[in-house]
């Protein structure tokens, strides 16, 4: 936020000639953070923020309402720094006001929280923030109370009036533009998330939903409550597609500890999300999509690779494809696509390596495309250039659908918590077992990275680094099905559990399931009803809606 005295002496230059209310608004912000002669910098800013305030008042932000508190803060006029402060308050859907009392904030109105007022508008912001989030989770609870999770399931006693009344559900609420809305992590931490819902959508048809995660993990707070703001700035223009295409865009928040990359524990927030708003929103269960940048498009990568079940296809921008809580097991793409874009300047994944992994998806015949725009860095969405590259995603993704029952799967995983992929689990390793030859790792060398030297250059460095971790030992399975037959071949793998549709069988005839060429099992598949409950309420997907679980130990 702070400029340059470069930028403030070029931007103090062209204040006489600003012709729009942009260049006004960058002119305003650059005095009042500007380093040199500031107090007398932040008086002129001040007073063309009030003049904006005036003539454009729509266009005052939560930030440039901040950036008025923090002028009048400078020159030390403390009546006009509290004004300016309360003003914030009305702003609260943009963004988070717990900032405006946070140390940080304190730090930089360091005159205000001398006054005797602080306490009391410390009272009021936080009086604001509870009373919003309660707001907040009545909604919420009042939209679940009237769709798809509001049902009494226990009143339909039969299994199979169960399966037809949750297939055949279209009764969902009207909604806003705008949902706000809370998840549990834990007995004790909660997340939120927002939701931007296109005008096209209508409660009776089903919509797609693309989830954007952000990058930078290591650096993000969960906010007190779920804002705006996630869909402004450099994903302004998921924001513009969402709405051309009718797609619902979703923006969970995360923190260091509880996220998409790093560690298992905040893996679940985005199934958490999609089974929340499955409650409520009539969502298409087969058009369901994940996309982010950097960290976020990672994140991305990682549900493809450890849990792609609720999703039909996944996107990234400036994506390091890798899995940083376990292996990479590259051949799970071929149960979804992944399609990525590349910058030839970006560090955090080289170009070369994406051509090595482009050539090698195509050999196992994976679903991975690499899409590369030539010079521009790591933060390519700050550009304008990136539009393209955003309306491509949502041009793809239009044509993806999930199909939970496929007749083949293939699957590794080195830990049973990600070993479900859409009819088949992996419930059990046994890693002291040899592999079978056809379960290989599958691996690359990278040669070359791209960092910047101290004169902020970008420059080209000799490496010699595998792109993909194997911490753990994995088990592995291949499988398929076919006119009531199941035939699987295992790698390592101790247990393993079958998913049964009346889509994928014959009712009225034995399933046969035949494990590394033995036959294990010949029944008849039933609705099991307290399962079909069970697993109902886990996701509320119901275009997957398993009747039957059927366990085998190898």
């Amino acid at each position: 936020m702070k400029s340059s005295i470069f930028i403030l002496l070029f931007t103090i230059s062209c204040l006489a000639t600003a012709q729009n209310y942009e260049e006004k608004f960058y002119l305003a912000d650059s005095l009042v953070y500007a380093e040199a002669d500031s107090i007398a910098n932040a008086k002129k800013g001040y007073q063309l923020y009030t003049e904006l305030y005036k003539e454009v008042p729509e266009k005052m932000t939560f930030w440039y309402l901040y950036d008025l508190a923090y002028a009048a803060n400078k020159f030390n006029d403390l009546e006009k720094g509290f004004y300016w402060l309360e003003k914030t308050l009305a702003h609260y859907r943009e963004d988070d006001v717990a900032f405006i009392i946070d140390k940080e904030a304190q730090k930089e109105l360091y005159n205000l929280p001398k006054s005797p007022k602080w306490k009391d508008f410390q009272q009021k912001v936080q009086a604001t923030i509870k009373s919003y989030i309660a707001e907040i989770k009545e909604n919420q609870q009042e939209l679940i109370e009237k769709g798809l999770g509001g049902i009494d399931l226990e009143k339909l006693k039969s299994s199979n009036a169960l399966y037809q009344k949750i297939k055949s559900y279209r009764d969902y609420p009207k909604i806003p533009s705008e949902i706000f809305g809370f998840i549990k992590l834990n007995d004790t931490l909660e997340n939120n998330f927002f939701a931007r819902v296109p005008s096209g959508y209508q409660p009776n048809q089903p919509a797609k939903v693309l989830f954007f995660l952000n990058g930078a993990v290591r650096y993000q707070k969960i906010p007190s409550y779920p804002t705006t703001y996630m869909e402004e700035g450099w994903q302004r223009f998921y924001k513009k597609y969402a709405e051309e295409y009718n797609v619902i865009m979703v923006y969970p928040n995360c923190n260091k500890q509880f996220n998409w990359m790093l560690g298992d524990e905040g893996f679940a927030i985005v199934p958490k999300i999609l089974q929340e708003l499955k409650q409520f929103v009539n969502i298409d269960d087969h058009q369901v999509y994940v996309t982010g940048h950097s960290n976020g498009a990672t994140g991305a990568f990682n549900y493809a690779m450890k849990n792609p079940n609720p999703f039909a296809a996944f996107y990234g921008m400036n994506t390091q494809p890798k899995v940083y809580t376990g292996g990479t097991y590259l051949k799970n793409l071929s149960n979804r696509s992944f399609y990525n874009i590349s910058t030839d300047e970006d560090y955090y994944f080289p170009p070369k390596a994406n051509d090595s992994l482009v050539v090698l998806a195509e050999e196992l015949q994976l679903r991975f495309s690499d899409h590369r725009y030539q010079g521009f860095p790591h933060w390519f969405p700050q550009f304008d250039a990136s539009e393209e590259a955003v309306k491509g995603i949502f041009e793809n993704l239009i044509q993806q659908k999930r199909n939970p029952f496929p007749a083949e799967i293939y699957w590794e995983c080195d830990d049973v918590a990600n070993g479900k992929v859409d009819w088949l689990a992996i419930t059990e390793l046994d890693t002291l077992q040899p592999k079978k030859d056809w379960h290989k790792e599958v691996n690359f060398t990278i040669h070359e990275w791209l960092s910047y030297n101290e004169n902020d250059s970008l420059v080209s460095k000799r490496v010699n680094k595998k792109a993909f971790d194997f911490p753990r030992k994995s088990a592995a399975v291949k499988a398929s099905f076919e006119n009531n037959r199941f035939n699987i071949q295992t790698s390592r793998v101790g247990k393993l559990s079958l998913y049964i549709s009346p889509e994928m069988i014959d009712m009225k005839r034995p399933i046969q399931i035949y494990v590394n060429g033995k036959q294990v099992y010949h029944q008849k598949a039933n609705y099991e009803r307290e399962f079909m409950i069970a697993n109902l309420q886990k996701s509320y997907d119901r275009k997957a809606l398993w009747i039957e679980e059927i366990n085998i130990e190898l």
